[in-house]
């Protein structure tokens, strides 16, 4: 059985990582288990019974999974720690995909404590090491630069911070590309918080001497996506220019709806380059009927971009050819951030030869997935599809091979370079 793609438009491919980055807040404890409770226990419970991809549950007893968990939600003495207590039941499942987030707006990114001084982190050589730095930000001003250490925020060590963290690896079921997610969205959002406050941070220089900085944090004040259902909105950042060489360059953060007008656009620009490089690091996901759209501008033919496989049959992921698409070369660069959505786009673009893929192996975690409110007011994500690409390979927990891995270092980036760019636009001036 084939099932209608655009019927399953505003299903989503997108590994949300709020709940590792300390927003949920512990209210006040209570004693008694409330009806609300029970009823969310069930709810999320008979929604994995009813409607997981897999009626086996990949072996694990479901069943035995209810009668050991509903005495510890019994027991929780908060709100997070029941909510806690459901996030470990669903890790029962080993897979991406199936997570409880706090209720909005924690989950939005319009939230007041949600503001940032302007870096991105990237676990380099086991190391928060700083990736990007946004022009005319508290950081770009300070003169904090790529390759910088990050090693304390308010006067403590980020590995205090992250102790908790690491210990909890070792009981998830996840990937090392994921783990490493986590370590960075966990490091930003000890840096992040309210608007217009200021936080404390030490960083090793190129030297590893420290720099010590006082910084404002500011609000984000760009474009917003609309919330779609129980998704919430996110932020809409993207970029676009041409590199000296003659090769368009596309980066954008997430595959939200605003996005498809400025890809189109984008890559109507580069119509006489040589080449199209899409930066797709750390990009989590998204909207999954982007990804075909993305690929219709750069085919002349219709192509697979894998399937989908639920209780209710298959649904064949296709896309369609545009008007005049671009026929030069592509390089599509990945890392270990670059999940779902991301991660069909990369596996069409490899596995139909019509471009290749530069960097390291992608997340690995890659379902469809639904966004459902419990009575709790929290949100509950579960995954109602498994995926094959279009040479019916699994991605969920083994990513995306790249064509040429290419890994980033602190010394590349601390000399100014971006050495997995430089090999994507070397890919492209070949020949």
């Amino acid at each position: 059985m084939k099932l209608n793609f655009r019927k399953s438009f505003f299903a989503f491919l997108f590994v949300y990582l709020a709940t590792f980055t300390g927003l949920a807040q512990a209210p006040a404890s209570v004693v008694e288990f409330p009806k609300v409770r029970q009823d969310a226990f069930d709810k999320v419970w008979n929604t994995i019974k009813e409607k997981h991809y897999d009626p086996t549950f990949g072996g694990v007893d479901w069943a035995k999974v209810r009668e050991g968990y509903l005495p510890k939600a019994k027991a929780a003495k908060s709100d997070q720690d029941f909510h806690n207590v459901l996030r470990q039941m669903l890790g029962e499942l080993k897979l991406s995909h199936f997570n409880i987030f706090p209720p909005p707006p924690a989950i939005g990114t319009e939230n007041d404590s949600n503001a940032s001084v302007g870096v991105d982190l990237k676990w380099v050589g086991g190391q928060p090491v700083v990736f990007r730095v946004e022009p005319g930000s508290p950081a770009a001003l300070a003169d904090i630069r790529p390759g910088f250490v990050l090693s304390k925020v308010d006067g403590k060590s980020l590995t205090d911070t992250l102790k908790p963290l690491v210990d909890s690896f070792a009981k998830r079921n996840t990937t090392e590309m994921i783990r490493r997610v986590y370590l960075e969205r966990t490091a930003e959002a000890a840096i992040g918080g309210k608007a217009d406050t200021k936080v404390r941070l030490e960083f090793l220089d190129g030297e590893d001497k420290p720099v010590a900085v006082e910084l404002n944090r500011v609000k984000y004040s760009g474009e917003m996506s609309q919330a779609v259902g129980n998704f919430p909105k996110q932020r809409v950042i993207f970029e676009s220019r041409l590199l000296p060489e003659n090769i368009g360059y596309i980066r954008f953060n997430m595959w939200v709806i605003p996005q498809a007008a400025k890809i189109r656009a984008a890559v109507r620009e580069f119509a006489n380059s040589d080449g199209i490089i899409v930066d797709l690091r750390g990009n989590p996901g998204g909207v999954g009927g982007l990804a075909g759209g993305f690929a219709g501008l750069l085919t002349d033919k219709q192509v697979s971009l894998g399937t989908m496989a639920s209780r209710a049959g298959s649904m064949s992921l296709i896309g369609y050819p545009q008007p005049s698409p671009f026929r030069g070369k592509v390089v599509v660069l990945t890392d270990h951030g670059s999940a779902s959505t991301s991660e069909m786009f990369a596996a069409g673009i490899q596995e139909n030869d019509r471009g290749r893929v530069i960097g390291e192996t992608t997340a690995g975690a890659i379902l469809l997935s639904v966004f459902e409110s419990l009575p709790t007011g929290y949100m509950f994500q579960y995954a109602i599809s498994d995926y094959k690409s279009p040479k019916n390979i699994l991605i969920e927990g083994r990513g995306v091979k790249p064509d040429r891995e290419v890994t980033l270092t602190r010394e590349s980036l601390l000399a100014g370079r971006d050495v997995q760019l430089d090999a994507a636009i070397a890919e492209i001036r070949k020949n």
